[in-house]
Formats: structure tokens, C-alpha cells, sequence
């Protein structure tokens, strides 16, 4: 008999954890390396590399003095504004009056212009690369507020591309007409700061953006956000791998098929279902219809039988085991060599061999002997005494 082996294959590799994290580790290198390549500097407002101090030739009347430059060695003693020189970026700043121009040139990826606010200013407004860009006005009551932004542009072309800003001051309801400009932060990047030198911009001192009171956007809020959502990301796809084979491990069992049944040894080997054969359905002369007769038969029927003399039953002629009363099924081999065309039920129902029916007919004599030595010692029937005389 052939037996169907089970087969489970074996569960594709999984990535450790360690794997998992190299792109991680490749993103944030190549994060920093992006970051690290990109640098502030700042630029101050004397520079005229990158400063143009003029008046709007478009708006009349122009200014009598565009701009007032002014330094500790070059004081503007007729400027309204004198604010307190400690607090102004390498201590110099131009001062405009109304229709007073400027503008800003520079190759990066974002810039930033900061003044100092007053009370009762000028409206400044900007355009960048020729497209208007809005408009800075103080409204507050503080006399000055130092390292103010003006204005601000970031995610701007890289490379060999020249960026101008451009601004002019218009006189305001409550006559404002002053506005003062103090230094400019551009972010470039720091391996072409040499290329950029050669081209005639001149090097400035790296620092970061000092911080202000007015809103300034910068690229460190997209690039902390995209680390994060990064890592996020990739902690979701390792807890995922992780209790998917953990689950794997649980639902399959080892040794177990793919079907999820445990595959059959060899060795086990299914017994037949015994088929007991009912009364009604039994053949005349069967081993079924015998014991019935055999356990219903009368005395009176069993008196051709020999009966056994002695006074008590000998046990010991009884066979130890008793065989069963129904012919057990042929054999696989026997069956197919002696009849090939027979089917499971035929040998079912095949005729018991002569070595049954001759243990048959010795069970059935020592049963009747039984029941003729038990019919010899019963006791006499039971007679009543006779009633007392009265």
C-alpha cells in the first residue's frame, strides 16, 4: 500500500532587520551629505558686488539723497532715524526716503533680506526675477526692532543662475517714507562658492539665519520632515515583516503539509471497517442466524444432546478466547490471488472456511451441555408449608 508523503515547502528568506536599515542608513547619509553641501552666508550691505543703491526712475519726484550709507565713520546727521549701532549687523545700513530703489543679485537657492523696523516706515515693495513678490510694512509702536526680515524667496534654481531682487519704498497714509536696510543671507551651495568667487562675486563669511521677529520659511522644515516621514515609514514596513512571520511561524506547525495536515508515516496503516452483516440480511446457515438459535433454543429442544454428569461446570474446557463470530476479511494479497475481480464487498460476504465452521459447531455443543448441566441443578420448585391448623 502506497502512502502520500506530505510536502511543505520551505518559507522564502526574509530580510533581518540589519537589511532593513541600510536604506535608511543610505538615506540619511545622502540627507546630510545634501545638507552638508549647502551653506548660509551673509552679505552686508556695503558690498556693492551684490548691493545696488538707487533711485526709481520711474516715480517723480526723486529723492534729493537716494540712500544714505552709513557707517561709524560716515554718520548721517540729517536722517531722522539713529539707531543704536550695537545692534546692526557689522554696524553700517542704508537709509531710503520715498521713491528711494535697491535691488539684490546672487546666485542660490534662497536669500533673505533683513532692516530695521521704526515706527511710522516706509511700504517696501519687492519683486523677484521680475515678478512681484509682495510688500513689507511695519505697523507696530517699538521705535526699532533690529534683524527684521524684509523679505524672503527659498526653493530658487542652483547652479550658474543669477536671481535679482529688487524693492522700492513708497510714502504711506501717515507720511512714512524711511526705510532702513541692514544685510542680506543667501543659501548656496558650498562646493561652487569657489566658481562663484571666479565670476567676481566675492566671499563672504559663512553663519546661519539669526533669527527674527517676522516669519521666514527655510529648507530645514521640508528636509526634517521628509527624515522623519522616512523613518516612520520604514519602522511601519519592519513591525510589518516582523508579525507577518511571526504569524507565519505560528499557523505553520513543523512537519506540517501546505494544506496544514500532518503528512502520513509509513508505518500507519488504516485497519478496515469491520461490516457486521444485520439478522435480517444474514444467509440461511450464517454464524448470526446459528447463535440466535443457539441462545433462544429450548430445553426441550437440546435433549439429543449429550449431557455432562459431573455436579459442577468445568470452566476449564471452555476455550481462553472465544472467536469472533463473524469470518474475518481477507487479506490484500489472498484477496487479489485467488480472486482479482472480487470487490471489498464480495469477500465480505465470502463463506467461512471449514476451520470455522468446525470451531462453530464445537462452540454450539458446549453450549447446549451448559445449558442442560444448569437445567439439572436448579432447585425444586417451590411448595408453600401448610397453613396452620385453626
Amino acid at each position: 500500500m502506497t502512502h502520500d508523503k506530505g510536502f511543505c515547502p520551505l518559507p522564502s528568506p526574509m530580510p533581518t532587520p540589519r537589511l532593513l536599515l541600510l536604506p535608511l542608513l543610505f538615506t540619511l547619509l545622502t540627507l546630510s551629505t545634501a545638507r552638508a553641501a549647502l551653506t548660509n552666508i551673509t552679505i552686508d550691505d556695503t558690498d556693492l558686488s551684490y548691493f545696488t543703491w538707487t533711485e526709481d526712475a520711474g516715480e517723480s519726484p526723486a529723492p534729493t539723497i537716494p540712500w544714505a550709507a552709513i557707517s561709524p565713520g560716515t554718520p548721517c546727521l540729517y536722517c531722522s532715524a539713529q539707531p543704536q549701532t550695537s545692534d546692526i549687523e557689522n554696524k553700517t545700513w542704508h537709509d531710503g526716503t520715498n521713491n528711494s530703489a535697491g535691488s539684490f543679485t546672487f546666485q542660490g537657492s534662497a536669500v533673505y533680506l533683513y532692516g530695521i523696523d521704526l515706527d511710522n516706515p516706509a511700504n517696501i515693495s519687492f519683486t523677484m526675477d521680475g515678478a512681484a513678490a509682495g510688500f513689507h510694512y511695519y505697523s507696530g509702536s517699538e521705535q526699532f526692532v533690529f534683524r527684521s526680515l524684509f523679505f524672503s524667496a527659498t526653493n530658487l534654481a542652483l547652479g550658474s543662475v543669477n536671481h535679482t531682487v529688487s524693492w522700492v519704498l513708497h510714502a504711506t497714509k501717515t507720511n512714512g517714507t524711511t526705510g532702513l536696510f541692514d544685510y542680506a543671507v543667501i543659501t548656496v551651495d558650498g562646493t561652487r562658492t569657489n566658481a562663484s568667487n571666479s565670476a567676481g562675486l566675492p566671499s563672504s563669511t559663512s553663519s546661519s539665519v539669526p533669527s527674527t521677529k517676522s516669519k521666514s520659511k527655510s529648507n530645514a522644515g521640508p528636509i526634517a520632515g521628509g527624515v522623519v516621514g522616512g523613518l516612520a515609514l520604514i519602522a511601519a514596513i519592519v513591525l510589518i515583516v516582523v508579525f507577518l512571520r511571526r504569524r507565519r511561524r505560528r499557523s505553520v506547525a513543523p512537519g506540517a503539509t501546505a494544506e496544514g495536515r500532518k503528512p502520513r508515516r509509513p508505518t500507519d496503516v488504516q485497519p478496515f471497517m469491520e461490516q457486521v452483516a444485520s439478522p435480517a440480511s444474514a444467509a440461511p446457515g450464517s454464524v448470526g442466524e446459528k447463535m440466535l438459535d443457539v441462545a433462544w433454543m429450548s430445553p426441550a429442544a437440546n435433549t439429543t444432546a449429550p449431557i455432562a454428569t459431573e455436579s459442577t461446570i468445568n470452566l476449564s474446557s471452555v476455550p481462553a478466547s472465544v472467536p469472533t463470530t463473524h469470518p474475518s476479511p481477507p487479506s490484500a494479497l489472498s484477496a487479489s490471488a485467488s480472486a482479482p475481480t472480487h470487490t471489498d464487498a464480495d469477500a465480505l460476504t465470502t463463506a467461512p472456511t471449514t476451520t470455522t465452521s468446525a470451531r462453530e459447531r464445537e462452540l454450539e455443543e458446549r453450549l447446549a451441555q451448559l445449558e442442560a448441566q444448569v437445567q439439572q441443578h436448579l432447585p425444586p420448585p417451590y411448595i408453600p408449608p401448610p397453613s396452620p391448623r385453626e
